[in-house]
């Protein structure tokens, strides 16, 4: 039974990690410490002499543009890459585009509320009508029905678009058929939703977990799709840093 390596990341801070706004499915470029950071990544999958044979990202160009990064500093700029959508962050509603401040202190400075939405399992933000969303543009014209779309996601909902294409794309198919090392560079509710499908985290549980820009994490999974060892960072200390200011994002007024 064969060892299969599974190189995740969220992509390198965008311009509105930097304002601290809620991005969802709106397109926001990456911002020069963002292109440093995924440069960084990509010189610290080369030290752990990791080498990806295929790309997957979102439709989003701060997780296309960290993920094109990450391949030139492997000088592998040839590797195939696959965009979807089931990979795009979690749309947030209402709230896309929001200072995530401005949000917390109109649920009333209720923390339990504010993290209830921002990390529970089932916290959906308040639904965007169709009509209004300017996130769902061209981008999704190739989709035969716009309608399996979402209008404002929980983590539950997902997990439901993203893990069935996990499971059979990435991992049946790419990891253990064709035995691939596969790069993910996507963002943070994806990462936490893989996290928690990967290491069997509880509904409870996951709302503990935090995901910082631009530091790879490995996961080492046999055929059957079990941890052959923990998950790891490959910048511990500094994903520690990262996952703290995390956190903390919305409470205080930036």
């Amino acid at each position: 039974m064969g060892t299969h390596k599974l190189i995740i990341l969220r992509h390198g801070e965008s311009q509105w990690n930097h304002e601290n706004k809620f991005c969802g499915w709106i397109d926001i470029p990456l911002t020069e410490k963002g292109k440093e950071e995924a440069e960084y990544a990509g010189e610290l999958i080369k030290q752990h002499g990791l080498s990806p044979d295929i790309l997957y990202t979102s439709k989003l160009i701060r997780s296309i543009e960290t993920g094109f990064i990450i391949l030139k500093v492997l000088n592998k700029p040839w590797v195939d890459h696959i965009k979807t959508w089931r990979l795009n962050e979690r749309h947030y509603g209402k709230y896309q585009g929001r200072d995530k401040h401005e949000v917390f202190v109109e649920l009333g400075e209720d923390k339990d509320k504010f993290q209830y939405i921002r990390r529970n399992y089932n916290g959906l933000p308040p639904l965007i009508d169709p009509e209004l969303d300017t996130s769902i543009d061209e981008k999704y014209n190739d989709l035969l029905n716009r309608n399996i779309l979402p209008r404002g996601e929980s983590l539950s909902m997902v997990m439901d678009r993203l893990i069935p294409f996990f499971k059979y794309e990435i991992f049946d198919h790419q990891m253990v058929q064709l035995n691939k090392t596969v790069l993910i560079v996507t963002h943070g509710s994806v990462v936490r939703s893989l996290i928690k499908y990967l290491n069997k985290v509880s509904d409870d549980d996951i709302s503990k977990i935090n995901v910082p820009t631009g530091i790879p994490l490995v996961f080492e999974l046999d055929d059957r799709g079990d941890l052959v060892k923990p998950y790891y960072y490959l910048d511990k200390e500094k994903a520690e840093k990262g996952i703290e200011k995390v956190k903390n994002e919305g409470l205080k007024k930036e």
